[in-house]
């Protein structure tokens, strides 16, 4: 046992959700099975299947999945608890006309944020409910197909994110409670549930008030734990998938106040941290993505995870499936 993976010893570990492309008209098909079934293993609590369309929603981008009836999620959440992990799914839904950037950050940040709030009005409360059912519609749907963990997306600036923000949505408060309510459903089903948030947007302005009372407020809903991220896709995707330095450190420091505040409640904590996982407080458990893109091995061969080549990033580089330089080496 290496010194990191000693210091993981008393950590649930988990696959964060990645949206690979792997799909056929819409579907998930034999890449996107191997994918995860290829990083599941007994020293992995749980992989998320990463941002998946909810009956009624949009997608990210057009090599995005929606989850529906196709038995291909139920050989797929098979395939993952086969090889030892729990099976979860990560659910979510941008809006109609949405456009991911191919830049990493945004030269108009303030107009996102402004674009973002017209929207949400616009959108009304009974556009927002409708919103909410779609992701208990999904929930159930998942269930059926055999996940035992569901996580709702309310980070990066997607629609779920701009709803439960009282800073963007005066009535943020009343999504909170439908999430409340639905986590409570999970609970009852059986069902381990988590929600993924986005502790800053990457508008310095915008985030320079508000953000830790936020970030309180999420922490208080009753899901089984909380995957900190961070970033607005629109704004700044630099903070989603940190690679410099000065990026990583701000990130792992703001999960860490976040849990040191909340000492209760589970958190989900990522962002290069393989190497400081003894840092974290009794309440952080750790988050992986692409160190096991690049390997799925890397749970056993921890100094052998991301080189930052960067061509996971397929949207932004005009792909469509996540690739790595790296899979050659390690059967990936």
């Amino acid at each position: 046992m290496t010194t990191a993976t000693a210091s993981w010893s008393d950590k649930l570990v988990f696959l964060l959700g990645v949206n690979t492309g792997f799909v056929t008209d819409g579907e998930p098909d034999a890449r996107y099975v191997d994918f995860y079934s290829q990083r599941s293993s007994a020293d992995l609590h749980c992989a998320i299947v990463g941002n998946v369309v909810v009956p009624g929603g949009h997608a990210s981008n057009r090599s995005t999945p929606s989850i529906g009836s196709n038995p291909i999620w139920a050989h797929l959440a098979g395939a993952i608890r086969e090889r030892g992990s729990l099976p979860g799914i990560q659910l979510a839904t941008t809006w109609e006309g949405y456009e991911g950037a191919r830049k990493f950050r945004s030269a108009d940040t303030a107009q996102v944020i402004g674009r973002a709030r017209e929207f949400v009005r616009s959108l009304g409360r009974q556009g927002a409910d409708r919103v909410l059912d779609y992701f208990g519609a999904a929930a159930a749907i998942a269930i059926e197909h055999g996940f035992s963990h569901v996580q709702v997306h309310a980070a990066h600036g997607y629609l779920l994110n701009l709803l439960v923000d009282e800073r963007i949505n005066p009535a943020a408060s009343q999504v909170e409670d439908r999430l409340g309510r639905l986590a409570e459903w999970l609970r009852a089903q059986g069902v381990e549930s988590s929600i993924r948030v986005s502790m800053r947007t990457g508008d310095i302005q915008f985030d320079a008030s508000g953000a830790s009372a936020f970030q309180d407020r999420i922490a208080a809903l009753p899901f089984d734990f909380i995957d900190l991220s961070s970033g607005f896709y629109n704004v700044d995707k630099r903070l989603i998938y940190p690679a410099r330095p000065e990026i990583t450190i701000a990130r792992f420091r703001d999960s860490i106040d976040v849990a040191q505040r909340h000492p209760t409640r589970r958190f989900i904590v990522s962002g290069r941290i393989a190497q400081r996982t003894s840092e974290l407080p009794q309440n952080a458990h750790i988050g992986f993505c692409r160190d096991l893109i690049a390997n799925p091995r890397f749970l056993v061969e921890p100094e052998n995870g991301c080189r930052n080549h960067g061509k996971c990033h397929y949207y932004s580089r005009g792909g469509e499936h996540v690739t790595c330089p790296r899979w050659s080496e390690t059967g990936g």
